[in-house]
Parts: structure tokens; sequence; C-alpha cells
């Protein structure tokens, strides 16, 4: 793993909390009793590479553990979701899993945790304490803008003047917010942002097509008039990468989230993809699974609901000692 998982790991209290962990007893329901803990999880973003991913694992982990876990996933449809969590949780279950989920989107399957007195222990479900979760993990959005808009402004010489496009995906709360902060920040800096206003990608699974176009034809428009690309997160910017090379340019820079392998192939390009960021998602689940450990094995729930880890900037500087999150 990368030279910063040690110090990550520091950061979340993992070794307090995974060693409480190794004291509950696998498999057992809240209170301690001996049927089988029962977990829905679920996620609306399972078309998106580490969305799978860490809702892959998490249902690996919590299994190896002897919960029964049943995973629940659309493409951005919350009718779906809500219908299923709702029939799930009808059926009896003991624990509810949200995986990057839009606190807006998921009214109605809260209320019927609400009213069943079932805990929501969620990853990535909003940027600010929210009283549906026992608990939510999650990264720090704002220090995501910041690195990322920094490195965008120290390559192109500072950003007075510079015209930067923004692309985001607002239905994915986590990206909305971090795609508002960094344009936010680019205004505050004197920078233009690119057609005026954050662009909107329509789906994740199409993110590097969508972004493609939209660099593309605004390039076509404007063959002088970008000098920027901040994405809310990497196939976004390797569609931008691909579009400036297409072009025939390198002095445009684009900055991207996540740390996939592409967005880490790219970079060590030293070619138009400057940055990415870290999201630790294998600490933040570990940190997740040991409170649910522990409620499993005696109905404890969490002393606070909300849990904000660092990121981790990487550039050429570092690229080689990054392992992809993907």
């Amino acid at each position: 793993m990368r030279t910063s998982r040690t110090a990550a790991l520091a950061a979340l209290g993992l070794v307090g909390a995974l060693g409480l962990a190794g004291c509950s007893d696998a498999g057992a329901s809240p209170g301690g009793g001996d049927d089988t803990f029962t977990v829905a999880a679920f996620t609306a973003g399972y078309g998106t590479p580490v969305g799978k991913s860490i809702l892959d694992q998490f249902v690996q982990e919590g299994r190896d553990r002897g919960w029964d876990v049943t995973l629940y996933t659309s493409d951005f449809d919350y009718d779906k979701i809500n219908s299923d969590l709702q029939t799930a949780i009808s059926q009896g279950v003991d624990a509810i899993f949200a995986g990057y989920p839009d606190p807006r989107q998921i009214g109605p399957l809260v209320s019927a945790a609400k009213a069943a007195d079932i805990p929501i222990f969620s990853i990535d479900g909003g940027v600010e304490p929210n009283d549906d979760f026992v608990l939510d993990v999650t990264t720090k959005q704002q220090q995501i803008a910041e690195l990322t808009v920094e490195a965008l402004g120290e390559a192109m010489g500072g950003l007075e003047g510079k015209d930067v496009m923004v692309i985001g995906h607002d239905p994915h709360v986590g990206i909305m917010t971090r795609s508002g902060m960094a344009e936010d920040l680019l205004r505050d800096a004197g920078a233009n942002i690119a057609g005026g206003s954050i662009r909107q990608v329509l789906a994740p699974a199409t993110s590097q097509e969508e972004t493609l176009k939209f660099v593309t034809d605004y390039l076509q428009a404007n063959p002088d008039g970008l000098d920027g690309v901040w994405t809310g997160w990497d196939h976004a910017a390797v569609g931008a990468v691909q579009a400036i090379r297409e072009a025939g340019r390198d002095d445009i820079y684009v900055t991207g989230v996540d740390a996939i392998g592409l967005a880490l192939d790219e970079i060590k390009k030293d070619g138009p993809f400057l940055a990415t960021v870290i999201q630790p998602w294998p600490d933040v689940l570990a940190e997740l699974l040991s409170h649910m450990e522990a409620y499993a094995a005696s109905g404890e729930l969490p002393s606070t609901n909300f849990i904000e880890t660092d990121v981790e900037l990487v550039t050429i500087d570092n690229v080689d000692q990054v392992e992809p999150t993907d």
C-alpha cells in the first residue's frame, strides 16, 4: 500500500476501533443474541468503479464475519432503492449499510428504518452530521477542493484571469459539494469559469465520453479560451485529457479525484493530467465496520455520528508510491 497508509489509519483511530471489534462475536445479533446479524446494504452508484469496489468489499467483509448481507443496487434510481429497502425492512433486518447515498433521495427508507428502530451506517452520506445515520464516515470535501485548485494555480502561474472548466455531477452529494467548493475557490482567486457554470455529467458510467465532448466542443468554439479543467472524479478527468491531446494542446492542466489506475498512469506521463486525490475508502470502510461489529455484538451505537478523514494529493512527485484505488 502507499506510504501514507499508516498515517491514515492513525488519523481514523483504527487501532483502538479494531481492538474493540476483535472482542465481538461475529455473526451475533444486536444485544448479543444467537441469531445471524442481518444487513441490508445499498448503493445507487454501483456503476462507478470505486462504488462497486467498496460495496463488494463490504459484502465480503460482512460475510466473512458471519453476517447475512444482501446488496441492493441501482444506477442512481432512488425510487428503486427506496422500494427495495422498505421491503427489506418489512421483512426484518438488524442494520442498514448505505454506500455513497444521497441524503436528499432516501427519505422513504429512512422513515421506514426509524419506525422499525433499525440503524443506518453510512459511507460518504453527506458533508455534515445527519441524524438519519447513526454513523457517517466520509472524506473532507473542502480539503479536496483546496488541494486540487491550489495545484491548478501553481501549474498555471496563478488563477487570476485564467479560464477553468469545472465538471460535476449533482446526483452524487460529495461530487456536488466539492464541485461547488472548487467553483467558489476559483472565482475567489480571479479565475473565469469556462462556460459560465459547472458542466454537469449525466451519468458516471459515461462520464469519460461526456467530458471528452464538453472539452472538445469548448475548444473548437474557443481555441485559446481554456487553461485548466477541474473535475470531481477521475474518469471525467481522463475524458478531458483525451480531448486536450486530440486538440494538440499541451498547455491545459487537468485535476481529478479518486486515484484510479487510469489517472495514475496519466499522471506518470507528466502531461495534461496534473493531479488527483486519494480518498482512503478502504480505511473508511474499516472504521465503519468496527462500529458495526460493536453493534452486532452488543447493540452499542457509535458515540458520534459523523467522522471526516483527510485526503492526499497525488502528483508526478509521489505517484510512483501510490497504488490505484480501483
